[in-house]
């Protein structure tokens, strides 16, 4: 018996659904397709059309999927408590930025603007950095605001300054298939950064004159 037209591309839609993001591991960027059914995860494959990464993923975004919470750990809305010994309840968006604003005004308005701090995440774009800088300088009033892509990349900036100069990386993706000679420093590419790795010997056997020089105190795969 035929099924209803609704309902059958009821059934296709689901089946079909295809969300794209962005890998969240590293800062490479690696675009990803994420395969969901009745709102929940159950694939991931690399975006073939995304500029860094060309549909290839390494062993962990390509595990992405096995890693989602499935236990209803997820937390899906704003949640507070009134005091530590309540539970916690989902307030609307608005309300929790709200209540976050207040408490963060009211430790500044009795220690001073040193008492707050801004840690930020390693993922966010510049422009979210240039947001909360301007929220922690100019409208709190202090200087402590920091990232863990300072921690995480303290010592590539070292190597960065006392090599080229600069405290910042000198080069795009789209440099690994036009350079003549590429330098790695103290990093094992092959292992940290395999998607840029692979690009990097797709560009040397197209260009077999192309120079790769490694500097780093133990042999690598690199």
């Amino acid at each position: 018996m035929d099924m209803p037209m609704a309902r059958r591309i009821e059934i296709v839609n689901e089946a079909a659904r295809d969300v794209a993001s962005v890998c969240c591991y590293c800062g490479t960027g690696c675009g990803v397709r994420v395969q969901v059914r009745d709102d929940a995860v159950v694939g991931v494959r690399g975006d073939e059309s995304h500029p860094a990464n060309r549909g290839r993923l390494c062993s962990k975004g390509l595990a992405l999927a096995d890693t989602v919470r499935r236990d209803n750990a997820r937390v899906l809305s704003a949640q507070w408590r009134s005091a530590r010994d309540q539970p916690l309840e989902d307030v609307a968006l608005a309300q929790a930025l709200d209540i976050a604003a207040d408490r963060l005004a009211d430790a500044i308005t009795r220690h001073g603007p040193d008492a707050v701090g801004f840690y930020l995440s390693g993922q966010l774009l510049t422009e979210d950095y240039a947001v909360f800088n301007k929220l922690a300088r100019a409208l709190a009033g202090t200087n402590n605001i920091d990232t863990n892509s300072r921690l995480c990349m303290s010592s590539a900036v070292s190597g960065y300054k006392r090599t080229l100069g600069a405290d910042a990386p000198p080069a795009c993706y789209e440099d690994l298939e036009l350079a003549n000679t590429v330098l790695i420093a103290g990093s094992n590419m092959a292992y940290a950064h395999p998607v840029l790795f692979r690009r990097l010997e797709a560009a040397r056997a197209s260009r077999p004159h192309m120079k790769v020089i490694v500097v780093d105190p133990r042999r690598t795969d690199t």
